[in-house]
């Protein structure tokens, strides 16, 4: 394994930011973004009806790709990456968010697999998830499927009204996260979405040298970039500006019995006292800050 072998996958909910993530990191110099890759197959058949698009159609490096053993993509993308930017030791950004993804891609030993750990607000992600799963088919489906993996919270979800169901989607998809991160043991660096939209800079110029990079300005241009994988179909624009958008619809859209059921979960407020995050007005921050 060596640095030319490196590999940043991002770990995270739906709906996470991840995607302004993955721009930010592929506008260094030695990064290229390959999107959500686990999503390929699915997007090169889409025909351009997904809310995401893809360069997996137009960008000869992935060219093909999906005849290869999944294992084998980063590698072979990577040899690819090399030729294209003169790189000796380029690096691949892979928004993927899955860690059933990750362990896939973690069975190529040549790899050295970095990991960041994005954390949106459960508050936000409460909001999305009522906006989401509008219908009570939907919603019937989303409180078996988190009470089937969540068993011994079973009975709360179960009899429990939404914002209870999305509470633990939340806790269940980033406990999954960070029980991951700690068995395998790889470096990984947990960043929040409040950081993210709101200290940007610094929030890369910590970020960049925990993947091996140092932090480069152009970075905050990061629409100025030639590749982004995959993209957000509602965010083209604003990618294209650098613009970043902070979404806080939850403060004034989720109602306030819900903030407070959320803000007061003894089990969410467990997970953040042991990543070492607190509830700010504007979204997780770190304890001491």
């Amino acid at each position: 394994m060596t640095d030319s072998s490196r590999v940043v996958i991002l770990l995270g909910t739906n709906f996470s930011g991840s995607h302004l993530l993955s721009h930010l990191l592929s506008a260094h110099s030695q990064c290229l973004g390959v999107g959500e890759i686990h999503r390929f197959q699915k997007l090169l058949e889409s025909g351009g009806e997904a809310p995401v698009v893809s360069e997996y159609n137009s960008d000869p490096l992935f060219d093909g790709l999906a005849a290869e053993p999944v294992e084998n993509w980063h590698e072979i993308l990577l040899q690819r990456i090399a030729a294209r930017l003169e790189l000796a030791e380029p690096v691949i950004i892979d928004n993927s968010k899955k860690v059933e993804w990750a362990v896939r891609i973690a069975k190529n030993s040549n790899l050295d697999i970095r990991f960041v750990h994005l954390v949106r607000d459960p508050r936000a992600l409460v909001l999305r998830w009522l906006k989401t799963y509008e219908t009570p088919r939907q919603q019937r489906r989303q409180r078996l499927r988190v009470a089937r993996r969540m068993p011994a919270r079973a009975p709360r979800i179960l009899a429990g009204d939404l914002v209870t169901v999305y509470i633990y989607k939340w806790l269940r998809a980033n406990r999954q996260i960070l029980s991951y991160l700690k068995r395998v043991g790889n470096s990984s660096t947990l960043v929040t979405y409040h950081d993210m939209v709101f200290d940007t800079r610094q929030m890369l110029e910590r970020l960049m040298p925990e993947l091996g990079l140092d932090f480069e300005p152009g970075q905050l241009r990061f629409g100025e970039g030639t590749n982004f994988g995959t993209m957000k179909t509602a965010h083209a624009e604003s990618v294209r500006r650098s613009e970043i958008r902070p979404d806080m619809k939850w403060q004034h859209d989720l109602p306030v019995d819900a903030i407070r059921a959320i803000e007061t979960d003894a089990d969410i407020g467990g997970y953040l006292a042991e990543q070492g995050l607190r509830f700010s007005p504007d979204g997780l921050v770190a304890d001491s800050v």
